[in-house]
């Protein structure tokens, strides 16, 4: 006769799972990240980037982090913090000591990565941005359709600026053009 062994599957699996399965806990650190790389592939040159942040970091009397003279050693420590792929606490917190020294050089267009997504600063600079490329559109005789598209991006991020008075102000609009 042969005996068959018992193997009970239903109980959970107590087993760490793999850090690309867990709840994000540190955003922070992957925005910047994120930011940073973003700047350097724009440029198409880390060594530049990671240059800008180290002097920065030395301008402004950084302690506890110490970069080699050589920017390409410099380089890749920095964004070795930056990757972290060991998911290192240690390189989390040198990440945080750089942040103001990272967002000292960090180029404009690559901060409103760090900045929350709807923020009303962030639709009045949407609100700039657009109607200044209306005014441009308008001045330099652009063609129709760009006119018509700038024109109406503009408008939309006008009533975008405050979405709660969308409503009321479309009211006003149509009855100061008639139209009905």
């Amino acid at each position: 006769m042969q005996t068959l062994t018992f193997q009970d599957d239903s109980k959970p699996n107590l087993m760490p799972m793999i850090n690309r399965y867990q709840p994000k806990q540190h955003e922070e650190h992957e925005v910047i990240r994120d930011a940073v790389r973003s700047w350097a592939a724009a440029i198409d040159n880390q060594d530049v980037v990671a240059a800008m942040i180290i002097e920065q970091w030395n301008a402004s009397g950084g302690e506890g982090i110490d970069f080699p003279d050589d920017i390409s050693r410099g380089r890749q420590k920095l964004f070795r913090y930056l990757d972290n792929k060991f998911n290192s606490e240690k390189y989390r917190e040198n990440i945080q000591k750089l942040t103001p020294s990272i967002l000292e050089v960090l180029p404009l267009e690559f901060r409103g990565r760090l900045v929350p997504a709807d923020n009303i600063m962030i639709r009045l600079a949407r609100l700039e941005k657009e109607t200044s490329e209306a005014k441009v559109a308008v001045a330099l005789d652009a063609p129709t359709h760009q006119k018509l598209k700038e024109l109406s991006e503009g408008i939309v991020e006008m009533f975008r600026v405050d979405p709660a008075l969308t409503g009321p102000l479309m009211e006003m609009v149509t009855s100061m053009l008639g139209v009905i």
